[in-house]
């Protein structure tokens, strides 16, 4: 067994995430205290975390991890008293392992008055949880590493280290692949020399068994199955390559020829936007008049836009005008009589399913497939919130039963896998079962085209992205084009269940009741998701990403990202497009298109009432930009921004900002 020496050592070093068995009401995250170690042996250097109360029992002859919550372990004593032991330990989970040469980038952020922290990421797009140096140290882990890889500090971002190569060692052995262990060719043979490829391809080889999996747990969750039966063919899942090929099929049909005009946009410089604390129980009754109406509901959206709501206790009241069950304009006396009225034909839907015999459900297969599906979906939804804890949880029932009910209320639709991510918060947040059902309805509403087999909606939600992104950072848009990135579908959960595994629970309740208030605009969530990406994009290119390194990435932000940030840098790209659309020329009509769609009707209709059809005057081209890979100019300097042609009506832009065509047919 190779020997261990230890390089480095720090322990109260702590990360932040989700015990299992810990899920709190107010979604707050466990502190994870361990201790880092930076260790060498014959095989390399390695980074280690490991959680306090967790033995590291070495002596073992091997260790299965199971899930990440438990250990079985195995013993050889060379006589009859072996030992297999099974260790149940949810912290295995937050256990971390790596060769340093794996790296790909390094974050460190030391703040004059704060918990200096870094983050890791792998070459593969794995992305570790925030480290915080509790008792410093970080600066002594980044100077070790840099004696053994050469860390480039990145132009864009002074806290970002991006590791090029690792620093030569003659004396350190050169690792043989498993790949090269086999000898299943013969190097004099310079047929098999080709067959064998080079070192990254091999890499590639020994990986691609890996990727199919991969891109299902990204795009669903591990372990989410959407069926609606027990037959292979009943399953609805993202038809990828369908996806893939519309999407490379609307692009090839995006690009136009003639003249252009020019629409330069800085979305560096974003405008300052203010967010003011929750609202509360005391401000809510103030807004309301002697009979109980909202007095101002355009303020009052604008409010819960800016804050949110301070506790479930008022959200299990405004999150019912916010999902249309309850009217603004309602009294409370009228909101009496409608509950009363909703609670009548909820159980009278309740028990159309619940006096079904197995003898109907036999003659029902699409009733009975979709009760199987809703059985096996709501044992395993957010086990972890302490509402859904525990064996025989009665809330599970409740659960199970609102979304029989819907079933049968929206019949056409049924149930699909995902639903039940979207109704948990809401039944944690009215805590009953009717509130809960209307509430419910209300959301799927305005989400139900999710959830359509064809993925239309998504698609074109996907495509938007991609459309947005080319105009707000070309730059961006162009590398994940190289990189076959542009269908977004790291997107597409996100999309699918709004951003409910992203979150923890009480930043998803935030978000959500802020989407749910359509201000500033309907399409608000789209700039949300271009914010994550965005604030990424230096990761992203300067490590180098391919295709399924982003996707990783991207799938690795979960419960990394800070909600509040995003929202205002959302709502900041939100103005900027805001006022250039109300300025001459305006934006090109695909983004207006996107961000304003009331308006653009209204022009629509405007400009056939005079005799034209402004889609058949104009399209609009969003250029593919592309800028130099070199060092960025000195951003103390001002620089006269340069445009210089290529081919087409393509364009680069030498400092990053959004260049359109609008091209005119003739």
């Amino acid at each position: 067994m190779a020997q261990d020496r230890t390089l480095y050592e720090r322990s109260h070093v702590f990360i932040k995430d989700r015990l299992p068995q810990t899920e709190t009401r107010d979604g707050s995250l466990d502190e994870i205290t361990g201790t880092i170690t930076i260790t060498t042996n014959d095989r390399g250097r390695f980074f280690r975390f490991l959680p306090k109360g967790i033995e590291d029992n070495v002596t073992d002859d091997w260790a299965l991890v199971n899930n990440g919550q438990s250990v079985i372990s195995f013993k050889n004593s060379k006589n009859e008293n072996n030992t297999l032991i099974f260790s149940p330990n949810p912290l295995l989970k937050f256990r971390i392992h790596f060769n340093i040469n794996t790296l790909r980038s390094i974050r460190r952020q030391h703040m004059l008055h704060g918990i200096a922290n870094m983050v890791f990421a792998l070459k593969d797009g794995t992305t570790f949880p925030t480290f915080y140096f509790n008792l410093g140290g970080s600066k002594e882990l980044l100077d070790l590493l840099g004696q053994y890889l050469l860390l480039e500090k990145s132009p864009r971002d002074n806290r970002l280290y991006i590791v090029r190569e690792e620093i030569p060692q003659e004396s350190q052995p050169q690792p043989v692949s498993a790949y090269d262990q086999l000898n299943l060719f013969d190097n004099s043979n310079d047929l098999f020399k080709r067959i064998k490829g080079s070192d990254s391809r091999r890499t590639a080889i020994e990986k691609f068994s890996r990727v199919t999996h991969f891109f299902k747990d990204a795009l669903l969750g591990q372990n989410d199955v959407i069926t609606s039966g027990e037959h292979s063919e009943a399953t609805i899942e993202p038809d990828i390559t369908a996806l893939m090929e519309s999407f490379s099929e609307e692009l090839r049909e995006s690009n136009n020829d003639g003249f252009e005009v020019i629409y330069k946009v800085d979305f560096k410089k974003l405008p300052e936007v203010t967010r003011y604390p929750p609202l509360t129980k005391k401000e809510w009754e103030m807004c309301l008049d002697k009979d109980g109406r909202v007095i101002d509901v355009n303020k009052m959206k604008e409010r819960i836009f800016r804050g949110g709501l301070e506790s479930n206790e008022l959200r299990s009241v405004v999150w019912k005008f916010l999902l249309n069950y309850y009217p603004w304009s309602s009294t409370s006396d009228e909101r009496v009589e409608l509950a009363k009225q909703k609670e009548a034909e909820y159980f009278a839907m309740k028990l159309q399913w619940k006096s079904m015999n197995e003898q109907q459900k036999q003659r029902n297969n699409l009733f009975r497939d979709r009760e199987s599906l809703i059985d096996k979906d709501v044992i395993r939804t957010d086990r972890t919130h302490v509402y859904f804890q525990g064996d025989n949880n009665l809330h599970l029932e409740v659960l199970h039963d609102v979304l029989m009910t819907y079933n049968m209320f929206n019949f056409d639709l049924g149930y699909v896998q995902g639903m039940n991510d979207l109704l948990s918060p809401i039944l944690i947040v009215m805590e009953d079962e009717v509130d809960a059902f209307w509430c419910f309805v209300g959301l799927m509403e305005r989400m139900q085209q999710n959830f359509h087999m064809d993925q239309s909606h998504i698609k074109r939600q996907l495509g938007n992205l991609h459309t947005l992104l080319q105009f707000i950072d070309a730059e961006l848009a162009n590398y994940l084009a190289e990189n076959n990135s542009s269908n977004m579908y790291f997107f597409f959960r996100w999309m699918l269940i709004c951003f409910k595994r992203e979150f923890s629970f009480e930043d998803v309740m935030y978000l959500w009741e802020v989407l749910w208030t359509d201000h500033p605009c309907e399409n608000f969530e789209l700039l949300v998701c271009l914010a994550i990406l965005i604030s990424q994009k230096t990761v992203i290119m300067e490590s180098k990403f391919g295709c399924n390194e982003i996707l990783k990435h991207i799938n690795d932000l979960s419960l990394k990202v800070q909600l509040e940030p995003l929202l205002k840098h959302a709502e900041g790209l939100y103005i900027l497009l805001k006022e250039h659309d109300q300025a001459t020329p305006g934006l090109p009509p695909q983004i207006s298109a996107i961000m304003f769609p009331n308006q653009n009707k209204n022009l629509k209709k405007s400009s056939r009432q005079d005799g034209h059809d402004s889609d058949s005057d104009a399209t609009s081209t969003i250029s593919s930009v592309k800028s130099s890979r070199g060092a960025s100019p000195n951003p103390d300097v001002e620089h006269k921004p340069r445009t210089r042609h290529l081919t087409e009506s393509h364009s680069i832009d030498e400092n990053d900002s959004a260049v359109v065509s609008h091209t005119k047919k003739t």
